[in-house]
Formats: C-alpha cells, structure tokens, sequence
C-alpha cells in the first residue's frame, strides 16, 4: 500500500471586502467614460411640438439617434406633426423593465403591457400618424410588478438608431425589431434600451484582503495579490438602502487562475452584505450615500448602511459543488449562533481533514487563458495579444470604450458585436 500523501483539496481560505487601502474605482473609470445616470427609468412619452407640446417636466426629450442624427419620428411627410419620445428617470415609482413598438390591428395586447396612446396633452400618441393608410404605431412598456429590494433590474437607458446611417445597437442593449416609422417616407427608425441594476446610493472601492488561511504562503504556491478582486469583480461597496431592505441571498461565482507555467488554479466565492459602521464614513461618503442633507448637512433617517464582501476558497482541483456547499455553511454559521466551535476550527477541519475526492486529476477543456468573471480593475486583459475568453460584466460598456479587435457576445441580448 502506497503511503503517499494526498493532494491538498483547499489551498487558501480568504476574506475580501473594503480595506483601508481600497481605491474608489468610479474616479479612474469617470476619467475614461463618463458612467451613464444610475437612476431607473420610470416613465415614457410622446409630445407633439407642431402642437405646441412641451418637454413634461423632469423629462428629457430624444432628439438625435447615437451619432446625432435628428429623430423627428415623422420626418418626410407632408404634414409632418413633429412628434418626440421623451423618458423620465427617478425613484418615486417602480422602474420600467421592458419597451415595445405595438402595431394597432396587426399585434395582439401582451398581458402586464401599457400602451402609450396619448401625449401628456391628451392627443393622440400614433408614432405613424401621416393620415389614411398609414399603420398606427405606438410604443409599449411593462413597468416592474413589486418592489424587487435593492438590487433592482430597470431600464437604465433609451436611445434610437438608424440603420440607413451606418447606426447599429449599443453594446448591452436590446433592439426592438419594430420600425418605429412603418411608412414609405423616411429612414428606418428602431428603439433601444438597456437593463441594469438600478442601484443608488452605493459607493465602489477596489477589493482588499481582509483576512486570509493560513496566514502564510506555501512555498509552491504563494497565495495571488489578484484574488480579492477576483472574488469581487464588481468591486468592495458601502451601500445606503431603505431601513426596512431585505438582505439579498448570497452570491456564488468562480474564476480560474493561470500560473506562470500554465499550472490552473480555481477560486470559489459567495459575495454577501453586512452591516457597516456609519462612524466610519467620512461627511463626503455620507453625502454621496444620502445620509445627510445636501443643504445643511442634516442626518437622513430610516437608512441603513452596508458593505459587500466575499468569503473564498482556492484549490487547484475545481469541485466547485463541494466548494459551495462549504462556503454556504461558512455564510449560515457566521450569521447565526452562539455556537459551541468556533468558525475557525471548521476551515482548518475543512481545509486539512476533510479527504481528497478523487486520485484523479480532472480534464481541463479550456486551453487559452479562461476568466469567467473579469474583475472590472483588471478590464485591460481585453487589450491582450493573445487568444482568450473573457466573461465581462455589462457596465464595464459604461465605463470603457472596448477594443476593436475583441468579438463580444451579449449573452443578455443574444447580439454579436465586433
């Protein structure tokens, strides 16, 4: 019987989260691109400006397509009645979720939809009203059912294309196929817009290591600086929600490290919030949160302040099952108790006791540089002269212009871009 060791199931235990050392990461990337508003889109409309119709107020009215051509729905016709959409952003109600173009007579209602039929001044909202024989058109939305807590999906964005003008969708927005001018005058004209989170209140910081097992390094596998940013692609936050908020179940993700030798690693990961200290902040972070007044810098009630932060396990064997199931027990045991051990003794029993599933090294498929979840600090890796496949999160198309050489596939939009 062969007495050699087996293979370490878990290499490192992490914690990442906020440091005294994170950088807020929205400055370098404002200096890029500037982010696009990060409140909601809650309301759609039509004016008429032949007809003396004004921008409602709180409203911004479409008057180009992206690269400025102008957008008078009805341009062409006779009479043309110079028609505009215009979409307003707040939070005083649900966010809208979805837009359409309906069809009068040729498309059927879709339950939850509303149809836009008339401007704010009561006339008719017909995108297509060049007179007899011409199809109604009018555009549709299907507003958020329930408060979906504080990591709510929302339309984040609208905007109008062009194609006859070399236009095409944005990176990470959904295309209504529905020309918005069915007539024989005038260009195709076609609605985009884009979901998102439709977060407020939350500041972003590069992720740190907060704490880590063992606290040394193996001497044939130092532990990677990249890891904390890894386990938080989308970066260490402080967030400002409504009192009452429910916290958001945990979320699990993974990645995949490669050596200089080409040696894999695997990281697992659930990133989660908990409470953070408002004595903490600085009186910039309170204002930028909502926790004080702009004008006299009064306290804000009925908020709580949070942090997200992350719990990780490395290995160079991806059983990222067990890893989760571990690391779900790790989350449940720290939030609850008193318990008899502590959360310490059940990582080192994990990471030294438990037996190694398999003699066998699992197959690794992927031969060219593999990250599932590219953190949004190392988004450069794009630019790289070599072959790879790289999950990048939308919003990185918020804050960076991509290259030109790299094929996107839009997995919320089933669109290829290039």
């Amino acid at each position: 019987m062969s007495d050699e060791k087996p293979p370490q199931l878990v290499d490192y235990f992490v914690v990442a989260g906020l440091t005294d050392a994170s950088r807020p990461l929205e400055d370098e990337n404002q200096q890029q691109r500037p982010a696009r508003p990060s409140e909601p889109i809650t309301d759609v409309a039509v004016i008429i400006r032949s007809q003396g119709e004004e921008v409602p107020h709180g409203f911004t009215c479409i008057e180009t397509t992206t690269s400025g051509h102008p957008v008078d729905l009805n341009a062409g016709l006779l009479n043309n009645p110079q028609m505009f959409i215009c979409y307003k952003r707040g939070r005083d109600k649900l966010p809208l979720i979805e837009l359409g173009v309906h069809y009068e007579g040729k498309d059927r209602p879709k339950p939850g939809y509303t149809i836009l039929d008339t401007t704010p001044y009561s006339r008719s909202a017909n995108l297509n009203s060049g007179g007899p024989g011409h199809q109604r058109t009018f555009l549709v939305y299907r507003r958020a059912a329930e408060p979906q807590g504080h990591n709510a999906l929302g339309v984040t964005d609208i905007c109008l294309i062009m194609p006859s003008k070399g236009e095409s969708t944005p990176h990470t927005f959904c295309r209504v196929d529905k020309n918005l001018n069915t007539s024989m005058w005038g260009p195709a004209l076609f609605l985009c817009y884009k979901i998102a989170m439709a977060k407020a209140n939350t500041l972003v910081y590069e992720a740190g290591l907060l704490g880590r097992y063992p606290e040394q390094d193996s001497e044939s596998f130092p532990l990677p600086e990249s890891v904390p940013v890894f386990c938080l692609p989308m970066g260490a936050t402080i967030e400002s929600w409504p009192a009452d908020t429910k916290y958001p179940l945990p979320v699990f993700s993974t990645f995949v490290l490669t050596g200089a030798s080409g040696d894999k690693v695997y990281g697992a990961a659930i990133q989660f919030h908990e409470a953070f200290a408002r004595e903490r902040l600085s009186e910039k972070q309170r204002l930028r949160l909502g926790l004080l007044s702009v004008v006299d810098r009064r306290p804000i009630g009925g908020r709580s302040v949070q942090t997200r932060k992350s719990i990780c396990v490395l290995s160079h064997w991806p059983f990222f099952d067990v890893f989760r199931k571990f690391l779900m027990f790790i989350y449940r045991y720290s939030i609850s108790g008193p318990h008899v051990l502590p959360l310490e003794t059940h990582i080192s029993h994990f990471m030294h006791n438990v037996p190694f599933p398999s003699p066998q090294r699992p197959r690794i498929l992927v031969q060219c540089p593999y990250i599932p979840l590219c953190p949004l600090a190392l988004a450069d890796v794009l630019s790289a002269p070599v072959p790879f496949v790289v999950g990048i999160h939308s919003s990185y198309f918020d804050l960076h212009e991509p290259p030109k050489d790299v094929i996107f596939v839009d997995l919320d939009t089933n669109n290829i871009f290039q």
